[in-house]
């Protein structure tokens, strides 16, 4: 079948990211001299205001219309709150030490210039005599950030707001959903370089391995992908992730939020486990820059470069460049990789009261050695035992594997309109393109099965629009908050996919444990291509509101309406769909009720449905599944915010759940839609700061699930990543730290024959040294221990059980300046 190309060569889009990456360099190369720039534009700050007394939210946008500083604050905070008003010529920090005296709050900046409000802590209050007056604005080390942001704040919790569950911009303790962030702090620490490397630290998050294949399972299912909350693949968790996002790079990510539980406001369809939002790191107000070197285990290597800050003097325009590289071996034979990502950005203050972002991210990564989704025979269809191979094993040839290209371009309108009205419009268009994938493995050992393939071109679109209008609003006497919005999405894959001529290692003179190293580099030309189409489109609409019924109860209910198409088009009729959804509502409620200054209990209702392309043995596909998650918890907020601790219970009920229940003479999987399927558990987590340089955050879980095929997953797990960084000793400039994981016994049977995992602790360490304000130097130890466990089972059915190793024990060594 004659394939027309999706693109013509050279694109448009083409055009302007060459466009727009030498623009970012040419400005980066500019950026070291820009501090005095920026110092400049600082001493220029002062101005003549004239703000008149009268309600303090109409002074404060006016206040931030006028300076062009950004002044975040929830509307509950300052409800009812007057203000004498700011005259005279002053910077913004006086005229908001003038605006908030007598209010009992305070402003507290961040490294890029912005202000969050806050209350003065009672203790301060009580040393100044009880008057709660603002006498200068103070600037602290761990700054509670506006938008969330959580770069250079030192911290292993949130103290910005998060829109994860509702779109609305709420606190973790506002928020009536279980929420997970994993700050800069915490992933630098650690070295979490990769998606997948944050999930396997993340509480109640099972990260399971099929060779190269990586699933992300969270309460009993799997999870979404937004990236600043724009929809990419879900699909992207199964067959091939190793050729999407679970490996890539987050030299370019601020923080990871991770939502558990249903996402119907703000996915609509999708897996209900969870929704995993990675955060870009965005300009500065201010220059900073730093270069990092790293060398490890298995021959890695790695580098990676941040450089950001103002592009003109008056800091209207500004841009941030961030490179990194890597080059590794793997712990399996043969086996190595290499990946490499540029990143840039630039922010422009079209007024006052409206920004223009735009940036690119291009990507290219390579894989060799790779045996792609088969892991090792454990036992075969018949339950003989097979023997157990090294953890170095690899099924795979030399020679297999792909090399990946992709591309990132995204452009973001934000409008702040005054009395905390602002909307925001967003644009994303992604490429990822593997032009050719090699396929040579061991399939199993008995009966000795080897399989040779390849694919052609394996093309994905991402393309996604979202709009939304959010602001504070007064009803019977009280402030609330109200969103809307609207948006609409499209995936799309193409793939050429073409089978070999497979084999057996009696044909080859071959014995299963010499590995995938032993197998030759057959000729894979002249192959017959499918030509297999995966598409998915939706719109959708969507409201919610933040209702204050009392000064400590605020009732929050929305719901999405979603249109949803799916066509996969494969010479292989299993693999056919056409399906339509329309007007599929997914509605959200949940109650937070402040019984304390710092304590809230939560309870809330989500839903979500999702489409599926599973079938029964009659080739039928299985209705929508639908799902509901309820849950009931408690939150605190401790240490003026440096400590957030929460404990949920949630139950979770779906129906037409698809559940495997054999094959196909041809090998496709026959599945079943099993209605009434519960999953309960519950879960405890701690994140913050427990002492003066003492970071921490972990949890343990529970999840129980009616499904047979949920013994593959921990029912039980405890994750805790801590660090202490000592300052009054002689040890001054050391930290070090600790993560441990422990989880539960996983298995898989076939008749009488299991395949079992006990459960096993992990133990990563880590220490760093602050030479000076510039030179730090670290060193982390993985899997301390040298523990050897199986990161995943997998049954075949009529192949048998298979398992997948985990990493053994393996050092880094970094080196990192700080301009």
């Amino acid at each position: 079948m004659n394939r027309r190309p999706l693109h013509p060569q050279p694109t448009a889009t083409a055009r302007a990211t060459q466009l727009l990456c030498a623009s970012l360099i040419a400005c980066a190369t500019a950026l070291p001299a820009l501090p005095a720039l920026a110092q400049t534009s600082t001493a220029q700050a002062q101005r003549n205001y004239t703000i008149p007394a009268g309600t303090l939210a109409s002074a404060l946008n006016r206040l931030g219309r006028e300076s062009g500083a950004l002044i975040s604050f929830a509307p509950d905070l300052v409800a009812g709150l007057q203000t004498s008003g700011a005259q005279g010529t002053q910077g913004v920090a006086q005229s908001l030490a003038a605006l908030l005296a007598g209010t009992g709050l305070e402003a507290v900046p961040d490294a890029s210039g912005a202000y969050a409000l806050r209350r003065i802590p009672e203790a301060a209050q009580r040393s100044s005599g009880g008057a709660a007056t603002l006498a200068e604005v103070k600037v602290t080390a761990a700054a509670t950030v506006a938008d969330g942001t959580t770069e250079g704040t030192g911290r292993y919790t949130a103290a910005g707001p998060s829109g994860a569950a509702t779109g609305l911009a709420l606190t973790l303790r506002e928020t009536p959903q279980s929420v997970t962030v994993f700050t800069r702090q915490r992933m630098e620490d650690f070295k979490l370089q990769t998606l997948t490397d944050v999930m396997e630290q993340t509480p109640g998050l099972t990260v399971s391995r099929q060779n190269q294949m990586v699933t992300y399972n969270v309460r009993g299912s799997t999870a979404n992908l937004q990236v600043d909350g724009s929809r990419q693949l879900s699909s992207g968790w199964g067959f091939n992730t190793h050729t999407l996002y679970t490996m890539d790079d987050l030299a370019d990510i601020d923080r990871v939020e991770v939502l558990k539980g249903s996402s119907g406001l703000m996915n609509g369809d999708g897996n209900y486990g969870a929704t995993i939002n990675l955060i870009r790191k965005r300009p500065t107000k201010e220059f900073q820059a730093h270069v990092e070197a790293s060398a490890g285990s298995w021959d890695s290597y790695r580098a990676d470069a941040d450089i950001a800050g103002p592009l003109n003097a008056e800091g209207s325009l500004r841009g941030r460049l961030v490179l990194s590289e890597k080059r590794a071996r793997g712990f399996r034979d043969y086996e190595d990789s290499s990946g490499r990502m540029v990143y840039g950005t630039l922010e422009y203050d079209l007024s006052p009261d409206t920004l223009l972002s735009a940036g690119v991210t291009y990507r290219e990564r390579s894989l060799h050695g790779s045996g792609a989704t088969t892991p090792l025979q454990a036992y075969s269809g018949t339950g003989a035992f097979v023997g157990w191979m090294p953890r170095s094993y690899n099924n795979g040839a030399r020679w297999a594997g792909y090399e990946q290209k992709g591309l990132n371009l995204f452009t973001r309108l934000e409008h702040n309109f005054g009395q905390g009205w602002k909307a925001k419009l967003q644009l994303v268009h992604e490429e990822i393109d593997v032009p050719e994938q090699l396929l040579g493995y061991m399939n199993n050992a008995l009966p000795g099965a080897v399989n040779f393939g390849r694919y052609g071109e394996n093309t994905t679109r991402n393309q996604s629009i979202q709009l939304d209008v959010q602001g504070p609003f007064s009803l019977f006497g009280r402030q609330h908050d109200l969103l809307l919005g609207a948006g609409a999405s499209k995936s799309r894959i193409n793939l050429q996919r073409g089978g070999g001529d497979n084999t057996t290692l009696g044909a080859l003179g071959l014995d299963y444990a010499q590995g995938g190293g032993a197998l030759p580099n057959v000729n894979l030309s002249g192959l017959t291509y499918s030509d297999d189409l995966f598409s998915r489109k939706r719109n959708y609409v969507y409201a919610a509101g933040r209702f204050s019924l009392a000064d400590p109860v605020k009732l929050i209910v929305g719901a999405r309406a979603t249109n949803y198409d799916q066509k996969d088009v494969s010479d292989v009729s299993w693999y056919n769909y056409d399906l339509h959804e329309r007007g599929v509502v997914t509605p959200y409620a949940g109650v937070v009720v402040d019984v304390a200054r710092d304590v809230s209990l939560y309870a809330s209702y989500a839903s979500i449905f999702q489409a599926q392309s599973a079938k029964n043995a009659s080739e039928q596909t299985l209705p929508p599944e639908e799902g509901k998650t309820y849950e009931i918890g408690a939150k605190g907020e401790f240490f003026d915010k440096r400590l957030n601790a929460s404990a949920a219970y949630f139950w979770m009920k779906t129906d037409n759940t698809a559940e495997t229940v054999g094959q196909t003479p041809a090998g496709e999987t026959i599945s079943r839609a099993v209605s009434g399927v519960t999953r309960r558990g519950w879960e405890l987590e701690l994140s913050g700061e427990l002492a003066r340089g003492w970071q921490l955050q972990g949890g343990f879980v529970m999840n129980s699930s009616t499904l047979d095929s949920s013994s593959t997953t921990p029912k039980y797990q405890f994750k805790l990543g801590t660090t202490y960084q000592f300052r009054d000793s002689a040890l001054q400039g050391l930290t070090v730290g600790a993560a441990t994981r422990w989880q539960s016994d996983i298995s898989t049977s076939r008749g009488a024959t299991t395949l079992r995992q006990d459960a096993y602790w992990l133990v990563d360490l880590m220490a760093r040294y602050q030479v000076d304000r510039h030179w730090s130097v670290a060193a982390n130890v993985n899997n301390a221990l040298d523990k050897r466990y199986f990161a995943g089972v997998t049954n075949f059915n009529a192949q048998g059980l298979f398992y997948t190793w985990g990493a053994p024990r393996s050092l880094n060594l970094s080196a990192r300046y700080d301009f």
